[in-house]
C-alpha cells in the first residue's frame, strides 16, 4: 500500500509541472494558434588548431662559399698564311705598331734598294674614314738582268650612315721583272726581250649592314674590277660580282648567296675568250657554345660545266676553347686567269688559253689553347686538285715557263700552326705544311709544287719604344722537268731575316732589316738564283700623330 502512494504521488507531481509548463508558455496577445518554443542552446565552434610559428634555427655554416668562374682564354687565334717567297721579292715590314695617321717611311740598302712608303689618314674615323698609301721599291743583283721593282698606290674608305657601312678601293700597281735565268739565249737578249712587265688598274666597292637588323638579317654585296695588262699587248680584264645574305634565327641561321666571277683575255697572238664560274651557295648553320655546324651546297658552272660542290663544316668544343675538334668536306674553284698565276710565277709565258682548278678535300684536326697563352691547330686533309696548274720550264727559252695542266692530282696534307702570345709585347708564331702527292695522271711529277713548307715569325717588344722581329723560311725543294723530259728535285732552302726598330725622337722612328741573314743562294724556281744576304736601313716620319 504505501509502495503504490508514493507512485502515485510521483505521477501526480508530474502531470501538475506538465500543465503549467504548457500554461506558462502560451502567450494570450497573438491571435491565432501560434506557438514559440525558447530553448538555452547556444552552437560553439571546435577549437582549430593553430601553427606553431616558432620554428627550429638551421646550424650556421661557416664553411667559405665555392665560386666557379668561367674565363675563356686570352689567346689571339691567327688565319696563318704562310707568304710565298718570290727569288727576289724583299719583304719590308713595319716592326711596332704605329699609332700616327700620316706617316712617311724610306731608306736605302744594298743591292741598289732604295725604299719608299708613305701612308695618310682622313676623317674621324668613327663616321668616315679614308686612307692613301703608296710604296715603291727595286733590286738589282749581280747576275746579269737580275733586278726588279715595285711600284703601287692605293687608297681605301669607309663611310657608316646610319646602320649601313659603305667601303670602297682604288688602286694602281706596276711590277717589272726581267727572265734572267741562267740560259744561254740571255747573253743575245736585251732587256726588252727579257723585260716582263705588269700593270693592274682595280677598284672595288660595297656595303653591308653595321648591326643585325631586327630580322637577323645581314648582308655585304661586294664588287671588284681588275684590269690587267703586261708589255706584251695582252689585257685581261677580271670582275667579281658577290652578294650573300644571312638570316639568324636563336642559335641558327641560313646562309644564301650568289658569285659571278667573269674574266675577258685577249692574248696578243689570238682572238680574246672568256673563262667564267658562276656559283648559287645555300647553307644552313647551327651555332651553339659548344658546337658549330655548317651544311650546304654550291652549284657551280665552270664555263657552262655544271658541279655541285659541298660545303660542311663542323666544330665541337670539347672543353672550351682549350680543345677543339674539327672537320669538314668542301669543295671551291681555283681561277687559273692571267693575273693570278702572274703573282706566283712573274716568269712565266704569256698563257694562249685558260682553265680552273676544282678542289676537294676532307678533312680533320683539331685547335685549341694551353695555359692561356699558347695556341695550336692541327689539321690532316686528303685533297683532289682537278686540272691543277704546273710550271715547266720551256723547253728553247729554258728562262721561260709554260703552264701545264694537271687533269688530276690527289694529296695527303697535314698542316700544323703553333702560337705563342704574351699581351702585345711577345708573339711567336709557326706554321708547317706538308704534303705527300700520291696520285698523278697527266704528267709525271707535280712540277715546282713545294711538299715541305715551314715558316716563323716573331714580333717582341723587349722595352718601351723598341721593337724586334725575326721571320724564318724553309722548305723541301720542288721536281722539275729537263728538255730531255728527265725529274730533278731543287735542293731546299732555308732563309732568315731579322730587323730592330727603335723611337729617336717623338716623330722619328729609326728601322734596319737584315734578309737572307745565311747567305744561301737557293732556287725556289729552277735556273732563278735568290739574292744573297741584303741589308735595308731608313727612317720613319711620324706626324699629324693621333692622341691615345
Amino acid at each position: 500500500m504505501k509502495r503504490n502512494f508514493i507512485t502515485g504521488l510521483v505521477f501526480g507531481i508530474y502531470f501538475l509541472a506538465c500543465g503549467y509548463s504548457s500554461f506558462a508558455q502560451k502567450d494570450t496577445t497573438k491571435k491565432g494558434g501560434s506557438i514559440d518554443i525558447t530553448s538555452s542552446f547556444k552552437p560553439v565552434l571546435r577549437n582549430a588548431a593553430k601553427i606553431n610559428f616558432t620554428a627550429t634555427p638551421l646550424p650556421a655554416d661557416n664553411n667559405a662559399p665555392k665560386l666557379t668562374y668561367t674565363i675563356p682564354a686570352q689567346n689571339l687565334f691567327f688565319a696563318y698564311q704562310p707568304v710565298t717567297l718570290k727569288p727576289l721579292a724583299l719583304v719590308i715590314d713595319t716592326n711596332g705598331p704605329s699609332h700616327n695617321s700620316n706617316y712617311v717611311k724610306a731608306g736605302f740598302g744594298n743591292f741598289s734598294t732604295p725604299y719608299i712608303e708613305a701612308g695618310f689618314s682622313f676623317g674621324d674615323g668613327k663616321k668616315s674614314n679614308v686612307n692613301l698609301f703608296a710604296n715603291h721599291i727595286s733590286q738589282k743583283g749581280k747576275l746579269p738582268f737580275q733586278q726588279y721593282s715595285q711600284s703601287g698606290f692605293s687608297l681605301n674608305g669607309n663611310f657608316v650612315s646610319g646602320k649601313v657601312e659603305f667601303y670602297g678601293k682604288a688602286g694602281y700597281n706596276q711590277d717589272t721583272y726581267y727572265q734572267y735565268g741562267t740560259d744561254t739565249t740571255v747573253k743575245n737578249a736585251t732587256k726588252d726581250d727579257l723585260r716582263q712587265q705588269f700593270q693592274t688598274v682595280k677598284v672595288q666597292a660595297g656595303l653591308k649592314n653595321a648591326f643585325v637588323n631586327d630580322f637577323g638579317l645581314s648582308y655585304n654585296p661586294d664588287v671588284s674590277i681588275n684590269v690587267f695588262t703586261d708589255n706584251h699587248k695582252a689585257t685581261e680584264s677580271n670582275a667579281i660580282l658577290n652578294i650573300p645574305v644571312e638570316k639568324t634565327v636563336g642559335k641558327s641561321a641560313l646562309r644564301l648567296g650568289a658569285t659571278a666571277n667573269m674574266t675577258q683575255y685577249k692574248p696578243a697572238s689570238i682572238k680574246s675568250f672568256t673563262n667564267n664560274i658562276y656559283s648559287i651557295n645555300g647553307a644552313f648553320l647551327l651555332k651553339t657554345p659548344d658546337l658549330f655546324l655548317q651544311i650546304g651546297i654550291i652549284p657551280t658552272w665552270d664555263n657552262k660545266v655544271f658541279n655541285t660542290l659541298p660545303d660542311i663544316r663542323a666544330d665541337y668544343n670539347v672543353e672550351k676553347e682549350k680543345f677543339v675538334v674539327t672537320a669538314g668536306w668542301i669543295g671551291y674553284y681555283i681561277k687559273n686567269n692571267y693575273q693570278n698565276l702572274a703573282t706566283i710565277n712573274p716568269w712565266m709565258a704569256q698563257p694562249v688559253s685558260q682553265f680552273n682548278t676544282k678542289v676537294y678535300e676532307r678533312y680533320v684536326g683539331i685547335k685549341g689553347s694551353v695555359a692561356n697563352h699558347f695556341n695550336y691547330n692541327i689539321k690532316a686533309a686528303n685533297i683532289e686538285y682537278n686540272n691543277m696548274a704546273l710550271f715547266v720550264n720551256d723547253s728553247a727559252y729554258q728562262r721561260i715557263f709554260n703552264v701545264k695542266k694537271e687533269n688530276k692530282l690527289k694529296a695527303l696534307q697535314i698542316r700544323s700552326e703553333l702560337g705563342y702570345v704574351v699581351k702585345d709585347n711577345f708573339t711567336l708564331t709557326a706554321a708547317l705544311n706538308f704534303y705527300s702527292f700520291y696520285s698523278i695522271q697527266t704528267e709525271d711529277k707535280p712540277w715546282h709544287l713545294l711538299p715541305t713548307e715551314l715558316t716563323a715569325a716573331l714580333r717582341w717588344q723587349p722595352v718601351k719604344d723598341v721593337w724586334v722581329k725575326g721571320d724564318l723560311f724553309a722548305w723541301r725543294g720542288p721536281k722539275y722537268q729537263t728538255p730531255d723530259k728527265n725529274s730533278f728535285r731543287l735542293d731546299g732552302a732555308v732563309d732568315l731575316n731579322a730587323g730592330v726598330e727603335f723611337k729617336a725622337t717623338k716623330m722619328i722612328n729609326v728601322f734596319a732589316n737584315f734578309n737572307n741573314i745565311l747567305n744561301r743562294k737557293y732556287q725556289r724556281w729552277n735556273r732563278y738564283e735568290s739574292l744573297g744576304f741584303n741589308f735595308l736601313g731608313g727612317v720613319i716620319i711620324n706626324f699629324d700623330q693621333n692622341k691615345q
